[in-house]
């Protein structure tokens, strides 16, 4: 599946992308099951994702965006 972000400029862009990597992250069946995990000790992606997706944040994500 390809999917595009286009912003303004090159750092909108980048936060965009960023973004729709953690929503493509966070709404995985991967994550659903809880068969994904980003770090040993810590739970979360290090991804941000758009504000309509916030309440699936966990551990250090939660904490961090």
């Amino acid at each position: 599946m390809v999917r595009h972000g286009v912003g303004e400029d090159a750092l909108q862009a980048l936060v965009i992308a960023l973004q729709m990597t953690g929503a493509q992250i966070y709404t995985s069946p991967y994550h659903e099951d809880g068969n994904l995990r980003a770090y040993d000790r810590e739970e979360g992606y290090g991804f941000p994702v758009p504000s309509n997706l916030r309440d699936l944040l966990i551990g250090v994500d939660k904490m961090t965006f």
